[in-house]
């Protein structure tokens, strides 16, 4: 059964906090979006994981690019599960962030937003590294552009069956089923469907059982 991420992306604290009171139940996965952590630092990741405890895992979606094992000790030490690192960094910046996950046994995902699919030699680095998680990840700005942009990715160059995969990027109850269907992920993160609706609770209990009854075949 996949896992259910809601991404809080907004630039507001107490907006940020109030929704992860609210959706808490909800979710198995509480992301500390980019947004989030620019707009707040690493104290919003204290403040969550104080209000939430232990009932749900927190990502912190920091993108690391350098300094890997650093940044990477610093988001763990503030109380994430999870640290998101870009698959277009070096390789020992993707050491860093593993070694540091493993000092802390906590989790680390590769997010390919930044990284040409067809790329082989990084693909043989991420088979050996083997991370927690891979993100398959359309940008905001392209999904915000493309109303139907799952249905014009083409991702057959991008050995993703190899990977256990968390899918990210404009994902609504519209798209949800086929994305299921395409890429079988241990992680959907679902952001402004849930975050910016007059009824995020009601949409996260949609989406909560749409994926509770995914199992096996019918996913």
């Amino acid at each position: 059964m996949p896992l259910l991420q809601i991404a809080l992306d907004l630039w507001e604290e107490r907006e940020a906090l109030e929704l992860a009171r609210r959706l808490a139940p909800c979710a198995d996965i509480l992301e500390v979006g980019t947004t989030l952590l620019l707009a707040c630092g690493l104290r919003i990741v204290q403040r969550l994981r104080d209000l939430v405890g232990d009932r749900v895992l927190l990502f912190v979606d920091a993108k690391i690019v350098d300094a890997g094992e650093e940044e990477a000790e610093a988001v763990f030490q503030h109380g994430a599960d999870i640290v998101s690192v870009l698959g277009g960094a070096s390789r020992p910046t993707l050491e860093g962030v593993w070694k540091a996950a493993r000092r802390w046994g906590r989790r680390w995902m590769v997010d390919t937003i930044d990284l040409p699919l067809g790329s082989l030699e990084k693909m043989a680095l991420l088979k050996e590294l083997q991370p927690d998680f891979v993100g398959l990840h359309l940008p905001h700005d392209v999904v915000r552009e493309e109303e139907r942009a799952w249905q014009n990715v083409e991702f057959s160059s991008f050995p993703w069956q190899d990977f256990p995969l968390l899918v990210a990027g404009g994902i609504t109850p519209r798209t949800l089923p086929r994305i299921l269907a395409l890429f079988h992920p241990e992680v959907v993160v679902v952001g402004s469907a849930i975050t910016r609706s007059s009824y995020p609770e009601e949409v996260a209990r949609t989406m909560r059982r749409m994926l509770d009854e995914c199992s096996g075949e019918s996913c």
